[in-house]
C-alpha cells in the first residue's frame, strides 16, 4: 500500500524539465569568463522553444560544426554539454559520456572555474538519469570545487540547485538547504523572465524536504505560494502539473484520501496526451492504487495497477514498477491469499534493500509488518519493525531536524529580503511617479480651489491609509495566532510548543512539570471505516475531552496527526500516574456521536514522564530528548495491546551508564533494571 512522491521514479523528468527551464539566459559579472553573445543567444532560444529532443540535439550538432577553436571555451563548454545531455535523454549514454570526456578536456585546458563547474554538474545529472545515485553523490566534490570560484550566475544556479536535489535524495536535508541557499543566491543577481521560474523550482525542491521531513503543513503552505507566484507570473502550464502531484502526495500522507484522490484524477487527465508529463503518469496511477487500497476497493485498485504497470514496463521505470508489484501483493494479502501476496512483497523489499531512498525504504518496511500482521506472522512483522524505527530514528534524527529548520529560516529570510527589496524600488519609483504627477497638477492648476481639492483628496487618503493599517494590524493579530493554533481544533499547535520549550532552555529555573504523549487507537481504521469526516470529530471529541481533564495553566497541544501533547506545569511524581489514568478513563469514557449518529468508541495508548527527568540539567537531556524518551514509552504501550499508558518514573544508575541504551533500546534499559516504569490500563470496554 505504498504511494510515493518519486524521488527515484521520477527524477529523470524532473531533472529534464528543470534543465531545460532553468539554464537559459547566461548573466555575466565582473570578471565572469568571456561568452559569445551569439552562441549563448541561440542556446537561449532552443531552451525557450517547444523542439522535441530529437530537434533540439540536431540544432545544437550543426551550431557546434560552425564553431572554430577561436569562440570562447564558456559558450563552446556549454554547447557541448547540452549535447552531452541530450543524448542521455535520448538513452545515448556512452555517447553523452565521451561528449563530456571531451568538455572536460576543454574546460581543463581552458582552467574556467565555471567550465569546470558546468561540466562536473552535467556529469552528475547524467548519473541521477541513470538512476546511479550513488555514483551521483561520490561525484559532488568534482563540481563543489570549481562552484567555489564560478562567476556566472546561471552556472551557479544550475549546480547547486542540481546538488541540493541529490543530497535530498540522499536524505541530506541539511546539506541540500546549504546549496539551496547558495542557488537563491545566484538568482538574485538575475532580473529577467527567468528569474520566476528558477524561485519556483527552488520553491518546490523546499517543498519537497518538507515533505521528505514529514513537516505536512509547512509544504502545503509552500505549495500554495508556489500556486499563486506561478499564476501571477503567467507560467501555469510550466508548473502546475508538478505543484498538484505534491499536494496530492502530501494530503495522502496525511490520511486525507478524498483531497488527494480527487487532485490525482484531475491530473491524470491533464498528464495523459502531454509529452512534457508523460513520465509522470505511472507514478499517478500508483498512488490512485495505492488510495484504493486504504479505502479497501481491492478489485478497482487491481485495475488500476495493472494499469499502472503496463505504464512503468512501457517507459522502463524500474523503480516505479517495484512499487506497483509491492502493491499488488498487498491486495493478495487483504483477500487472504498470503503465501502469493508475502512472497511478491518479499521480492520487493529484497530489490529495495540496497537501491531506494532510505525516506522511502522506511514506509516500504512498515506496510510489509503490516502485511505480515494479517497474515498471523507476528515474529517476522516484529523484526521488520524493529528495522523500520531504527531507520526511521535514522532519518528524523531531532538534532538534523533542528538545523534543518534554521538552515530553512535562513532560506526564508534571504527569500523575504529579495521581495522587500524589490518591493521598496517598486515603491520609491511609484513615489518618484507620484511626485512628478503631482508638480505636473501644480503647473496646470491654479488657485486656492486647487489647494482645498488637495487637500481634501490629502485628508481622505490620509483616513483611508489608517484604516488600511488597523486592518492590517488586526489581520497580523489574526494570522500570528493562527500560526500557533491548530485549524482543527483550536489546540496549540507543535510550532508553539517548540517556541515556548526553546524559551524555557533560554531562562532555565528549577520546575517540575511533566509531558504526556497521547496517541488515539486504531485512528486509521476509524478514517478508513467511517470517513475522515468522521475522523475529524473524533480528533475534535479527544482534544475537548483533554481540556476537561487538565488544569487552566496545563498546555493541551495536537502534536500531528492523531497525537496529542499535554504539558503540566508544577505536578509532583505522585500526582502524575493518578492524572494520566484519569486521562485514560475520561477519553474511553463514551463514545464519540457523529454528525450522522454513528457510535465510535476509542480508546488511546500515551507515554509520560517528568520533566526535567530525574532532575537532570538540559546539557544532559533536553526536552528534545526528554519527548523521544516519552514516544519511546507510548510505542512500547502500542506494541503490549495499546489503551494503556507507560510511563518512565525513576533513574536507577548514572545517566553517563544509561544514555545509550535509553537512545536505542527502553525495553532493555526497563529490563536491565536501567530506568523503572509503571504500566496503567485504560477501561476494558465490552
Amino acid at each position: 500500500m505504498l504511494a510515493t512522491l518519486g524521488y527515484l521514479a521520477f527524477a529523470s523528468h524532473l531533472a529534464h524539465a528543470s534543465l531545460w527551464q532553468e539554464e537559459a539566459v547566461a548573466q555575466s559579472v565582473s570578471q565572469a569568463p568571456v561568452l559569445d553573445s551569439e552562441i549563448e543567444q541561440q542556446l537561449d532560444d532552443m531552451l525557450n522553444s517547444n523542439l522535441s529532443e530529437e530537434e533540439m540535439r540536431s540544432r545544437m550538432v550543426a551550431l557546434e560544426q560552425t564553431l572554430d577553436a577561436r569562440a570562447p571555451a564558456m559558450s563552446r563548454v556549454r554547447l557541448m554539454s547540452y549535447i552531452a545531455l541530450s543524448n542521455a535523454y535520448l538513452g545515448e549514454v556512452e555517447l553523452a559520456y565521451q561528449q563530456l570526456d571531451d568538455a572536460q578536456q576543454l574546460a581543463l585546458k581552458s582552467a574556467l572555474p565555471d567550465a569546470l563547474a558546468e561540466v562536473a554538474g552535467t556529469r552528475i545529472l547524467v548519473k541521477t538519469l541513470e538512476n546511479k545515485l550513488t555514483e551521483a553523490y561520490t561525484l559532488l566534490n568534482t563540481a563543489i570545487v570549481p562552484l567555489e570560484s564560478a562567476q556566472l550566475p546561471r552556472v551557479r544556479y544550475f549546480v547547486h540547485n542540481l546538488i541540493a536535489s541529490v543530497y535530498t535524495a540522499k536524505n541530506k536535508p541539511e546539506r541540500a538547504f546549504e546549496h539551496l541557499i547558495a542557488a537563491a543566491q545566484a538568482v538574485d543577481e538575475t532580473n529577467d523572465e527567468r528569474t520566476p521560474i528558477r524561485r519556483t523550482h527552488l520553491s518546490l525542491r523546499v517543498a519537497a524536504i518538507d515533505t521528505q521531513q514529514r513537516r505536512y503543513e509547512q509544504a502545503l503552505q509552500r505549495l500554495d505560494e508556489a500556486t499563486q507566484a506561478v499564476q501571477q507570473a503567467g507560467l501555469e502550464a510550466m508548473f502546475i502539473p508538478e505543484i498538484e502531484f505534491q499536494r496530492a502526495y502530501v494530503y495522502s500522507m496525511m490520511e486525507e484520501y478524498d483531497r488527494a484522490f480527487e487532485i490525482y484524477k484531475d491530473l491524470e487527465s491533464q498528464i495523459k496526451d502531454d509529452p512534457t508529463w508523460v513520465a509522470l503518469e505511472s507514478t499517478v496511477l500508483n498512488n490512485l492504487g495505492d488510495l484504493a487500497i486504504r479505502t479497501e476497493r481491492f478489485e478497482s485498485g487491481t485495475e488500476i495497477l495493472q494499469q499502472a504497470l503496463a505504464v512503468a514496463e512501457a517507459q522502463n521505470d524500474v523503480i516505479t514498477e517495484q512499487m506497483i508489484r509491492f502493491n499488488l501483493g498487498f491486495i493478495q494479502v487483504h483477500l487472504d491469499n498470503f503465501d502469493v501476496g508475502l512472497n511478491a512483497m518479499q521480492e520487493v523489499v529484497e530489490q529495495a534493500r540496497d537501491t531506494w531512498l532510505d525516506s522511502e525504504f522506511e514506509p516500504l518496511l512498515g506496510e510489509f509488518a503490516e502485511a505480515l500482521t494479517m497474515a498471523g506472522r507476528h515474529q517476522q512483522a516484529n523484526q521488520v519493525l524493529l528495522e523500520q524505527r531504527g531507520l526511521r530514528e535514522e532519518i528524523f534524527n531531532t538534532n538534523l531536524q533542528k538545523n534543518v529548520t534554521e538552515l530553512q529560516n535562513l532560506y526564508d529570510s534571504q527569500d523575504k529580503a529579495q521581495q522587500i527589496e524589490l518591493l521598496e524600488r517598486q515603491n520609491d519609483l511609484n513615489a518618484q511617479q507620484l511626485e512628478n504627477e503631482r508638480q505636473r497638477q501644480l503647473i496646470l492648476i491654479l488657485g486656492v480651489v486647487v489647494a482645498l481639492l488637495l487637500s481634501t483628496l490629502v485628508f481622505y487618503l490620509y483616513r483611508a491609509a489608517r484604516r488600511s493599517n488597523l486592518a492590517l494590524q488586526s489581520a497580523n493579530a489574526k494570522l500570528a495566532d493562527q500560526s500557533i493554533r491548530d485549524p482543527l481544533t483550536g489546540l496549540l499547535n507543535r510550532r508553539a510548543m517548540q517556541q515556548e520549550l526553546q524559551r524555557q532552555e533560554a531562562h532555565p529555573k528549577a520546575r517540575s512539570d511533566a509531558m504526556v504523549l497521547i496517541d488515539i487507537d486504531h485512528f486509521k481504521r476509524i478514517n478508513d471505516h467511517h470517513g475522515h469526516a468522521a475522523g475529524d470529530e473524533v480528533i475534535k471529541a479527544v482534544a475537548q475531552r483533554l481540556i476537561d481533564v487538565c488544569r487552566d495553566n496545563d498546555k493541551v497541544i495536537r502534536w500531528g496527526g492523531e497525537e496529542f501533547l499535554i504539558y503540566l506545569t508544577e505536578t509532583s511524581h505522585d500526582a502524575l500516574p493518578r492524572f494520566v489514568l484519569r486521562l485514560l478513563q475520561q477519553i474511553a469514557s463514551k463514545p464519540v456521536t457523529t454528525e450522522n449518529g454513528k457510535q465510535i468508541d476509542i480508546t488511546c495508548t500515551a507515554g509520560f514522564i517528568s520533566y526535567p527527568f530525574a532532575d537532570l540539567n538540559q546539557q544532559q537531556m533536553d526536552w528534545e530528548a526528554t519527548l523521544q524518551l516519552v514516544d519511546k514509552a507510548l510505542y512500547a504501550g502500542k506494541v503490549h495491546g495499546r489503551n494503556q499508558a507507560w510511563g518512565i518514573v525513576s533513574l536507577n544508575v548514572p545517566y553517563e551508564q544509561a544514555h545509550k541504551v535509553l537512545d536505542t533500546d527502553l525495553a532493555r534499559a526497563i529490563e536491565d533494571n536501567y530506568v523503572s516504569a509503571v504500566t496503567l490500563h485504560g477501561p476494558q470496554r465490552a
